[in-house]
């Protein structure tokens, strides 16, 4: 309940006019800091703020870390040798159930002629911390990224206990994770990260030998979220923290059950949330159960568990950024005790601002139904909340807020200068030089267009506004002497029904097709097929727009081949559907 009061004037006139307040006069009048018609409103409800001034310092500076590893024991697990280390990527790992291998280290901060007094590690000859792979796609890079844990009562660096070191080598300008973060800190309704570009040096000393510091090139230290991140930024760091992981936001009853259940499998559960906080999960299942009840508004749902703002500004920040990975585990949920609140956090932002080097390494590049709104249509919130037109509304006025006053074109090309001037010599240098993404002239042709690409999303996010969504194509059915080809229906916004190109042939080019025929149905019935492969290809059309389906079919060529079923018949006549993967 918000509630006014005024003071009655006749009080103001009772105090004395040269009553001195925090020692300040102005202009020969006391200064107070209580009004004479002094309002006394107050705030209801729970409002998380990030902490801005963290981010004060988070300049261009690159700093030098020292990195010296050794073989430890086994009851650490450290007893493994530096080149074990780095062999392995986290799916090897995850496939046999164990712990990621590491090693002990001397973590020192520094600069290029070695560690300096008064900073972490300086004069430290016993291991102080242990250091591991880190990133399951980044770990099958050539280039490694890695993750230090610095040693009970070994003290923290820049109060972080963990410190994670991202490659980031798919980046062509190893600076977007960095830039991202900067732009979020920007955003009242957004919660970013600390970042701090990395220069570092590794010296082996697991097989005895006793050598040189090795260049290892430029990092992006970013600030690990976890319960330092959030006593850091003055959160509850007991609440629940989820990083999302392969989360389509469905209730899955059967899995994402609370810990105290019988059937309750932290490895089923972590499939779709990997558990960093509270291990209660019923809030989070009271959450998802109103989410999926589609005879709730959607609009009240998001009242009662988001953060409006923060939610709508999440979302918009990433359509205008092209950021088309930002749900493949790219995300946490924050939820602090007590309130039914949840809150997005970004994670891992180098696939932004993408599309112009995209283009740049593949004539044939097709973005296909990754743009705009469609990024997030597959998933259960994201859908119904595009869905409702109220929703909608407030989604667009952060989109043009974010557009018109954050992510100009003008800020965006400031920070690039400034990141670029900071680490082009580590890029073009060795060892990093070696795995550049692009040419010198190349990286010069990017900083001048990426910033542009801001307005060619916001672009792409209207007319996502008005095209057919992208939609799935069934697995093939059999009956008797006739197949049935099927697909969803493609939402369109003005309720107009879309009409469907289906095309079926024995190659992936359809220059021969066994049929081509265009439907308002989604459903087609031929005649039953003999064995082999075939290929089934499935557009929507309405509202003048063209969209394709989820699926797509990888060639032997490398290439990909959008809104494609791959399917073989089988000599006794069943369907076998084969699987597709997405792209590196």
């Amino acid at each position: 309940m918000k509630r006014k009061i005024k003071w009655a004037a006749g009080l103001a006139g009772a105090l004395m006019a040269s009553v001195f307040l925090s020692g300040c006069i102005i202009s020969g009048e006391s200064q107070y800091l209580v009004s004479a018609d002094e309002t006394y409103e107050t705030a209801s409800g729970y409002d998380l703020e990030d902490k801005k001034s963290l981010y004060d310092e988070d300049g261009a500076e690159v700093i030098t870390m020292y990195l010296t590893v050794g073989q430890g024991n086994e009851e650490e697990g450290t007893n493994y040798t530096w080149t074990q280390v780095n062999s392995y990527s986290m799916s090897y790992y995850e496939e046999r159930g164990i712990e990621p291998y590491k090693c002990e280290a001397v973590l020192q901060i520094g600069d290029e002629n070695g560690p300096v007094e008064g900073e972490f590690g300086y004069g430290e000859r016993a291991a102080n911390a242990t250091v591991r792979l880190r990133g399951t796609g980044a770990s099958e890079h050539q280039q490694k990224s890695y993750r230090i844990d610095i040693k009970q009562d070994m003290g923290k660096w820049e109060d972080q206990k963990v410190i994670v070191l991202n490659k980031h080598a798919a980046d062509p300008v190893r600076f977007k994770n960095k830039m991202a973060y900067s732009l979020m800190s920007e955003i009242p309704q957004m919660i970013s990260a600390r970042t701090t570009f990395v220069h570092l040096y590794v010296k082996d000393k697991t097989e005895g030998e006793d050598g040189v510091f090795q260049d290892y090139g430029l990092y992006t230290q970013v600030e690990q979220i976890n319960k330092t991140y959030l006593r850091n930024h003055g959160f509850d760091s007991d609440g629940n923290l989820y990083q999302a992981v392969d989360f389509d936001w469905g209730r899955h009853e059967d899995t994402i059950v609370n810990s105290t259940d019988a059937g309750y499998s932290l490895e089923a559960f972590e499939q779709y949330l990997e558990v960093k906080g509270d291990e209660d999960h019923s809030k989070l299942i009271e959450m998802l159960e109103a989410v999926n009840d589609e005879t709730n508004s959607i609009s009240g749902v998001i009242d009662q568990y988001f953060d409006r703002e923060n939610l709508y500004y999440w979302m918009a920040f990433h359509i205008l950024m092209g950021n088309k990975d930002v749900l493949n585990g790219n995300y946490y949920l924050y939820s602090p005790r007590g309130v039914d609140t949840w809150y997005f956090l970004s994670w891992d932002n180098d696939s932004i601002l993408e599309e112009t080097y995209e283009e740049m390494r593949d004539a044939g590049y097709d973005r296909s139904w990754n743009y705009g709104i469609f990024t997030y249509t597959d998933s259960v919130l994201f859908r119904r909340i595009l869905q409702d037109e109220a929703c909608r509304s407030e989604l667009d006025m952060a989109v043009r807020d974010l557009r018109e006053n954050y992510l100009t074109q003008e800020n965006l090309q400031e920070k690039m200068a400034e990141y670029a001037e900071a680490i082009q010599e580590y890029v073009y240098a060795l060892p990093d030089r070696t795995f550049a993404r692009v040419t010198e002239s190349d990286y010069e042709i990017l900083l001048g267009e990426m910033a542009g690409e801001v307005e060619e999303n916001f672009q792409a996010y209207n007319e996502s506004m008005n095209a057919p969504w992208p939609f799935h194509i069934l697995a093939p059915s059999v009956s008797g002497d006739s197949i049935t080809l099927s697909w969803e229906e493609a939402y369109i916004f003005q309720g107009e029904e879309a009409v469907y190109t289906v095309e079926l042939g024995e190659d992936y080019t359809f220059q021969n097709p066994i049929l081509s025929e265009q439907v308002t149905g989604t459903s087609y019935s031929a005649s039953a097929l003999p064995a082999g492969q075939y290929f089934l290809r499935v557009r929507a059309s309405g509202g003048d727009v063209d969209q394709d389906a989820y699926e797509y079919y990888h060639t032997e060529a490398g290439s990909t081949v959008c809104s494609t079923m791959c399917f073989y018949v089988q000599t006794d006549g069943s369907i076998a559907v084969s699987a597709y993967i997405g792209d590196d």
